[in-house]
């Protein structure tokens, strides 16, 4: 007689699981490098995975990727966590990865001197400067760089 009551719990509990995704498979969520958060570390396939990456620099291009080509990662930007992705997790592990490059560029030739050929006591001479159109990007410059692109001044 008593059987009859429990049989019911268990089934109860067993359809509760499924509905809630206990006892899905879970798959692993890594990084690989610094900078990288997350809530979780394991999820269900097809749940949607959110991750952040906080080490944003200025002057500096990211790539961001998976291990794995069928992980479509969604980037957005949040001024409180930085880069902000999304996916939705396949049915095994997935590793994120992170390229960076420096898009800072030095000119050796910046901080030296002009050799200016007027005479130095004529301050109006000294003054005068030179009109020139970028060959980059076209912009008018009065100064040794384009205000515009950076490009040095021709020769």
């Amino acid at each position: 007689m008593m059987r009859k009551p429990i049989f019911y719990i268990l089934l109860g509990v067993i359809f509760i699981m499924g509905l809630t995704g206990c006892g899905a498979a879970k798959y692993r969520l890594s990084f690989d490098g610094f900078g990288f958060g997350s809530e979780k570390t394991s999820y269900a396939e097809g749940e949607t995975v959110t991750f952040t990456y906080d080490m944003v620099a200025t002057d500096t291009d990211y790539r961001f990727f998976a291990d794995s080509g069928d992980v479509k990662l969604k980037q957005e930007f949040d001024g409180k966590h930085g880069y902000v992705f999304t996916f939705t997790m396949p049915a095994h592990d997935v590793k994120i990865s992170m390229e960076s490059r420096n898009t800072m560029t030095m000119d050796p030739e910046a901080h030296k001197p002009e050799t200016d050929t007027a005479d130095p006591g004529n301050k109006e001479d000294s003054m005068q400067t030179e009109t020139w159109y970028c060959p980059e990007c076209g912009t008018k410059n009065d100064t040794k760089y384009c205000a515009q692109c950076g490009f040095k001044k021709p020769q």
